[in-house]
C-alpha cells in the first residue's frame, strides 16, 4: 500500500491545555490536516515511550484543533500529564465520519462521557444551518458535563438536554432514557451517537424499534489505523478502516460482539461486561 500524506507522522506542539473538569481535559494544537477531519474521524496520537493510540478530532479553535479525553488508559493518562509546549506525533485523520443526509431537518446528537468529543465537532457544523439540532449529553454527575454551557451557547439552551445518573444536572437517569422520551416527542431524520457501548446498545434498540436512521461511533484498541494489525476487529468489521462510525445496519451485523466483547492488546477476544 502506497504511503499517503495522512500516513506520515507529523509533529505538533501543544499550544494550550484546558482543564474542562476535574477529570476531563482538552489539548489544543495546530495541524493543518486535522482541520480537514470530518466529525467522527480520528487521528493516531504518538507519545514517546508510550506509543500510538486513537483519539477523535474534536472542535476547532480557529486554525487550531483539539482532542478531548479523560485519563483512563496508559495513553490518555500520559496525555493528562502533558503541558503546554510538549510535542505530539500525529497521523490521520482516518476512518468514516457521521454522514448527515441532504434534506435532513431534525437531528438528535447523543454524547456519553468523553464520547462528546466528535459530537462537539458535529454540533459546530450544524450550528449555523437550518437543521434543527438537539443534543443529549450524559454523565454520572454534573461535574463530568463540562460542555453543557458551550453547547447551550452554540445551539440554544433549549436544544441541549443534560442527563446525570445522580440528577445533579438536568434529567435524572441514563442518556438512553432521555433519548427514548425525545424520540416519542419528535420525529428525527437521524440520530448520531458516541459514548459507552452499554449506552449505545440501548439507543440502538430504541432506533431499531422506531426505524429511525442512526449512526454510532465505536471505540476499540487500534495499533495501526490502516487495517493491517486486526486489533480493532469487531466480528468482520475492521473498525479503523470501516469505522469508527457505523450505521444501524452495520451494527446489526456485529450484534454478537457489540457491547458484549472487545479485543485486548494481544488481539484476544475478551468479555466487555
Amino acid at each position: 500500500m502506497a504511503l499517503r500524506i495522512i500516513d506520515k507522522v507529523r509533529v505538533s506542539r501543544i499550544e494550550r491545555v484546558i482543564e474542562e473538569s476535574s477529570n476531563v481535559r482538552s489539548l489544543i494544537f495546530e495541524d493543518e490536516l486535522c482541520l480537514t477531519a470530518r466529525p467522527g474521524q480520528y487521528v493516531m496520537i504518538w507519545l514517546p515511550e508510550v506509543g500510538e493510540f486513537p483519539m477523535s478530532v474534536s472542535k476547532s479553535y480557529g486554525t487550531k484543533s483539539s482532542i478531548v479525553f479523560k485519563a483512563m488508559g496508559e495513553g490518555t493518562r500520559a496525555l493528562f500529564n502533558s503541558t503546554k509546549g510538549d510535542l505530539l506525533g500525529i497521523r490521520g485523520p482516518y476512518g468514516t465520519s457521521f454522514d448527515v443526509p441532504k434534506g435532513a431537518r431534525k437531528l438528535l446528537l447523543v454524547g456519553g462521557g468523553t464520547g462528546i468529543a466528535p459530537i462537539l465537532r458535529l454540533a459546530g457544523d450544524f450550528s449555523q444551518s437550518r437543521v434543527d439540532t438537539i443534543v443529549v449529553i450524559g454523565a454520572r454527575t454534573r461535574n463530568e458535563l463540562p460542555f453543557s454551557h458551550f453547547l447551550g451557547k452554540l445551539l440554544g439552551s433549549n436544544r441541549v438536554y443534560p442527563t446525570t445518573d445522580d440528577g445533579t444536572l438536568g434529567f435524572k437517569g441514563f442518556a438512553h432514557e432521555q433519548v427514548l422520551e425525545l424520540t416519542r416527542k419528535f420525529s428525527f431524520d437521524l440520530v448520531c451517537c458516541c459514548g459507552p457501548e452499554a449506552m449505545m446498545l440501548q439507543i440502538y434498540k430504541i432506533v431499531s424499534r422506531s426505524r429511525i436512521p442512526a449512526q454510532f461511533s465505536l471505540e476499540r484498541i487500534m495499533k495501526c489505523g490502516i487495517a493491517i494489525c486486526g486489533s480493532c476487529c469487531i466480528q468482520d468489521v475492521v473498525l479503523c478502516r470501516d469505522g469508527p462510525v457505523l450505521d444501524v445496519s452495520a451494527i446489526g451485523g456485529v450484534e454478537k460482539e457489540f457491547a458484549k466483547f472487545e479485543r485486548d492488546k494481544t488481539g484476544a477476544l475478551v468479555k466487555k461486561f
